[in-house]
């Protein structure tokens, strides 16, 4: 039950159904997803851990919003963490990991077909996942995922905003490519420009330049500790 509660609470949440910084009663929550209180108690203090709500002590939570300095920050371990784990999965990746990879593009493809952004950016997000994994490490890949979480409960995407859905796909491609030819040095390359692309495109539309400028500062910093 405190799995199921966790999962139906984090889902509302990105999908933007509790307004960030509201005070949200546990009782209230425990009605609506048809559960008692325990689990949905223990499913707050989960979602605490991931960055997405504050607990409010026999009160409640409070969804969390977010600042530029949150989003630079993510996206500063999105590329300390993800572009080393990209080279090391395109050195070693197996003909099951490419496959794996290949139908995650295709479930994309299929999203992108059908109009349907929110399939397509958990497919996108499932694409991430699939590549951490093959670098043999899954609490990276969970780690990773969960920030991602954190940018979404903002709402935050550029998906139809700042770019298509086929321009969000073009760099998948790419990295699948590079993996697929077991090009450590360039899948590497290739993910350090989507995660920058990305971060920059996202900043720029949430907040405005002054945060984009913020951000290249900080990859500056990042270029000099590589």
């Amino acid at each position: 039950m405190t799995d199921r509660a966790t999962s139906e609470l984090r889902s509302a949440i990105l999908r933007g159904e509790f307004e960030p910084g509201t005070l949200h009663a546990v009782h209230t929550v425990a009605e609506r997803l048809g559960v008692s209180r325990t689990p949905v108690r223990e499913a707050v203090i989960r979602l605490a851990g991931e960055g997405l709500v504050r607990v409010q002590r026999n009160k409640g939570f409070v969804v969390l919003g977010h600042s530029p300095d949150d989003l630079c920050e993510i996206f500063s371990l999105r590329l300390l963490l993800e572009v080393p784990a990209t080279r090391v999965a395109a050195a070693i990746a197996t003909a099951e990991d490419i496959a794996a990879l290949e139908a995650d593009i295709q479930r994309m493809r299929e999203a992108m077909d059908a109009g349907d952004a929110e399939r397509f950016l958990r497919e996108d997000r499932q694409f991430h996942r699939t590549l951490l994994t093959i670098s043999g490490n899954e609490r990276l890949a969970e780690f990773v995922d969960s920030l991602r979480n954190v940018v979404l409960s903002s709402g935050v995407s550029t998906a139809n905003r700042t770019e298509s859905i086929e321009e969000i796909l073009d760099p998948h491609l790419d990295l699948l490519r590079l993996v697929a030819a077991h090009q450590p040095e360039e899948a590497a390359s290739s993910m350090r420009q989507h995660l920058v692309q990305t971060g920059e495109k996202l900043l720029g539309q949430e907040f405005g330049p002054d945060a984009t400028t913020q951000f290249q500062a900080i990859l500056k910093r990042l270029e000099i500790a590589r």
